[in-house]
């Protein structure tokens, strides 16, 4: 087995009420995708995963399932009765590498940044 980290951000289309979005993050949550990257909440509609493959799994087929993933979960927001489009989903599955949150005040453009 190899592990990998799978992140996803998705648009809903703008006639998504809140609590199909809500819902929809519950059922992602039960997928074990995860809204807080060591404590910090991510982005708005961004979720990541960590996930094993087998030797015979390359990352498109990563790709493939986290895709799938969304679908049925939005699937299963519909038939309860809510409304749900998912737009657009940008997905990337990573086996190594620098991942993570930037620092946070980083973006603070009250403060001038240090020199040296």
């Amino acid at each position: 087995m190899r592990m990998f980290t799978a992140s996803m951000s998705y648009d809903l289309s703008s006639g998504t009420s809140g609590e199909a979005r809500k819902l929809l993050s519950a059922e992602l949550a039960g997928r074990r995708w995860k809204r807080r990257l060591r404590e910090r909440l991510m982005p708005r509609n961004t979720i990541w995963i960590e996930r094993s493959a087998t030797d015979e799994q390359t990352t498109s087929d990563l790709h493939r399932i986290c895709a799938i993933e969304l679908r049925d979960a939005a699937r299963a927001v519909a038939a309860a009765g809510l409304p749900i489009e998912v737009v657009r989903a940008f997905i990337q599955v990573s086996g190594a590498g620098s991942y993570g949150l930037a620092k946070e005040g980083l973006f603070d453009t009250s403060e001038p940044e240090p020199t040296g």
